[in-house]
């Protein structure tokens, strides 16, 4: 099975590492430098040891034809600038979205692909360089269909790779808002406050902070079982407590971050419903403010 990855960020790599293992993988990096760095290097995993998977990395949009199975990694914000090469792929290839939030819903309902599927990921990893990846924690990589069925993705879902399992859902909107949830409560604030996962439980002050935002985010689901969900979210910042978060590093690193992904589409979403979400829109414009330096 061939599979193409597009994106060679973090997640980009990770994915490009694992499957390699037992997959013909093609990874395709926005830049020419970094296809020739993974050409002749191939990614690095560091984990408890260090391995090399080597892949093929091309920039030649010619060849997302000739995969059985397309990835696409690249953050939501960078969608757009793919989506006229996806919307000209053969509608039989298979095309699997690893996006943050639900935003990207609705631009990926517009291609043309019989079969097209999203998924949520669990793993930690952290982008060393060009061609090494860091594999913070371990998990699993959740799938659901979006449109078509399952049998296209079989052989992914069963390859049994050490370290790196795979699950089918069911429902993808419950899944991805469970995903949107818990990256609504931890994302924002760890990168206003600065500081890692565990202290949104720890520190008394930054905890009522995120339990006052639990209970706003809360208002939009009133359906959700409240009580479970919250048990959820601190077994996850308790199990990542050292753990800093994606936006933090966007942050930390000056670039753009997923902020309109994940709380944008809650704040459409309140709009819709008549519901006021004064504190999403605080932390909305707060990570804004931090991304602009406050220049307009």
């Amino acid at each position: 099975m061939k599979i193409g990855i597009i994106g060679a960020g973090s997640i980009g790599l990770l994915f490009g590492a694992y499957l390699g293992k037992n997959f013909d993988v093609t990874i395709f990096p926005r830049r020419k430098e970094q296809a020739y760095q993974l050409n002749n290097k191939g990614i690095t995993i560091q984990n408890k040891l260090e391995y090399h998977t080597y892949v093929h990395a091309s920039i030649d949009k010619n060849e997302l034809n000739r995969q059985d199975l397309l990835i696409i990694t690249v953050k939501q914000y960078q969608l757009e600038s793919i989506l006229k090469e996806l919307k000209n792929l053969h509608n039989q290839i298979p095309l699997l979205f690893l996006q943050n939030g639900m935003l990207h819903l609705a631009q990926i309902n517009e291609l043309n692909s019989d079969y097209i599927y999203v998924g949520t990921i669990e793993h930690g990893a952290l982008k060393v360089s060009d061609t090494s990846v860091q594999h913070n924690g371990v998990g699993k990589t959740n799938i659901a269909v979006f449109r078509g069925k399952a049998k296209k993705i079989e052989q992914v879902l069963t390859s049994n790779i050490k370290d790196f399992d795979f699950e089918l859902f069911p429902d993808y909107e419950k899944m991805l808002l469970k995903k949107l949830l818990i990256n609504m409560m931890i994302n924002p604030l760890t990168a206003i406050l600065k500081v890692r996962n565990g202290q949104l439980i720890e520190n008394i002050c930054y905890n009522r902070i995120f339990l006052q935002l639990f209970d706003e985010v809360m208002l939009l689901f009133p359906k959700e079982h409240k009580e479970k969900l919250l048990k959820d979210l601190l077994i996850i910042c308790n199990n990542t407590k050292n753990n800093e978060s994606s936006m933090l590093r966007d942050i930390q690193l000056g670039r753009r971050t997923e902020i309109d992904a994940i709380a944008g589409y809650l704040v459409n979403l309140a709009n819709e419903k008549g519901v006021n979400m004064p504190l999403t829109k605080m932390l909305i414009g707060m990570i804004k403010g931090m991304e602009r330096g406050g220049v307009k």
